[in-house]
């Protein structure tokens, strides 16, 4: 007999409760979109389930913590359950860390086609068409603060096709998916497949970055099986506006003009690439030639983000310049550094300090009186993951203010 064709739409880490963040500052035209993108995302994950005309959705857990949400949150998901109740698609929803599987309010009936599964042990659900078996559904919610068993998947003695659903695994590296044919996998922001055989064990990802470290396209995962039970994954890209950082390399001829017009052709180039997506862009400029050394907060970095935020941020769909940072250390001459002057005091003194770690870089004592005490001095003690860091940002703010060079104008 052959195996019935099947569809499903898996999703996990909605997050509805929380905002974008991350930045230090949001403009005014966006910050109706930080505020609804988590909403805007979760709606294209129900609307996937019903455009694909999906089996089922799979939520792999972390949908909303109730603790932090409002009562438009319940609003929300009730409806979009019933959406997807009114063409007979169910909903299986393992609960992950901030969405205990006792949470959802009693004063909200869920509706009948959304299944939310137990703690503590696997629960086995029958997915049925025109009265047959077509799939197994297997899944269980995690238990705060305690180890996830999920010994209990199994596939079918029978053949019939098995989904399990889980908020993490406890199972080793590379047998993640072994018990199943196909393992929905949540609790990790970034779409990832761990496993690939005997069984498929995927990770989603969330529908929506929420700050510059989750970069890129954010979804939901299509999973087609054919009638030999082969399994593809499509993904879904879902988020209502995506976090790009974008590495720019220098070279030693390379002025502030050439890297801003570099930069530019970079955006055009991103808004072809992720077309119709609005950009929240943050950039890393590394490489060589005295441009690396006036880089900074406060420097040329100000005028570059006021200049591409002027030419692209109001444009629709905007490319919003998050920020510009440089982590290349200084590229100066070495008669900078030979000659008496100031400036070779300066750099030979950096020097110095780069090259011997067991110096102390303690602030304290450069600190007013009244503020050597308490938070102010805690926040003068570099720790020594940030000593490098520290002693770059120093020495470009002290090039930059006696070099004299013009910057952008």
């Amino acid at each position: 007999m052959s195996q019935p064709t099947l569809r499903f739409v898996h999703a996990s880490d909605l997050h509805l409760q929380r905002p974008l963040g991350g930045v230090a500052e949001v403009p005014e035209h966006l910050r109706e979109v930080f505020l609804e993108a988590p909403f805007q995302a979760a709606s294209k994950v129900f609307e996937t389930a019903l455009s694909e005309r999906a089996d089922a959705l799979l939520l792999a857990g972390d949908v909303v913590d109730f603790d932090l949400a409002g009562p438009r949150v319940i609003v929300f998901l009730s409806e979009q359950f019933q959406r997807l109740a009114a063409h007979n698609i169910p909903i299986y929803w393992a609960a992950g860390d901030s969405d205990p599987a006792d949470s959802w309010p009693a004063s909200a009936l869920l509706p009948q086609n959304v299944h939310i599964f137990p703690v503590g042990q696997v629960a086995d659900l029958e997915l049925r068409r025109e009265g047959d078996i077509v799939a197994r559904i297997q899944g269980i919610s995690r238990n705060q603060g305690a180890a996830l068993d999920d010994s209990g998947f199994y596939r079918d003695a029978h053949g019939v096709f098995t989904v399990g659903i889980s908020y993490g695994t406890s199972a080793s590296p590379g047998t993640e998916g072994d018990r199943v044919h196909y393992m929905a996998l949540g609790g990790k922001h970034q779409r990832q497949t761990v496993d690939q055989s005997p069984g498929i064990a995927h990770y989603s990802g969330t529908p929506q970055g929420r700050s510059p470290s989750e970069t890129g396209p954010c979804g939901c995962t299509l999973i087609a099986v054919d009638d030999a039970g082969q399994v593809k994954t499509s993904f879904v890209a879902t988020d209502a506006i995506r976090w790009i950082t974008e590495i720019v390399e220098t070279t030693v001829g390379t002025d502030e003009d050439a890297l801003l017009s570099q930069m530019e052709s970079r955006i055009d180039k991103l808004r072809t690439k992720h077309q119709g997506s609005p950009l929240l862009i943050s950039w890393e400029i590394k490489g060589r030639g005295s441009v690396v050394n006036h880089i900074r907060s406060g420097g040329i970095s100000d005028e570059m983000v006021s200049r591409l935020r002027h030419k692209y941020g109001q444009q629709s769909p905007c490319a919003w310049t998050v920020g510009v940072e440089c982590q290349s250390p200084l590229d100066v001459p070495q008669e900078w550094i030979d000659e008496e002057t100031i400036m070779g005091d300066m750099l030979r003194e950096f020097q110095f300090l780069e090259a011997d770690e067991s110096i102390e870089l303690d602030l304290e004592e450069f600190l007013p009186e009244q503020l050597r005490d308490g938070t102010w001095a805690q926040l003068a003690k570099v720790q020594e993951e940030d000593r490098a860091g520290v002693l770059w940002a120093a020495s470009k703010i002290a090039v930059d203010l006696l070099d004299g060079e013009e910057v952008l104008s």
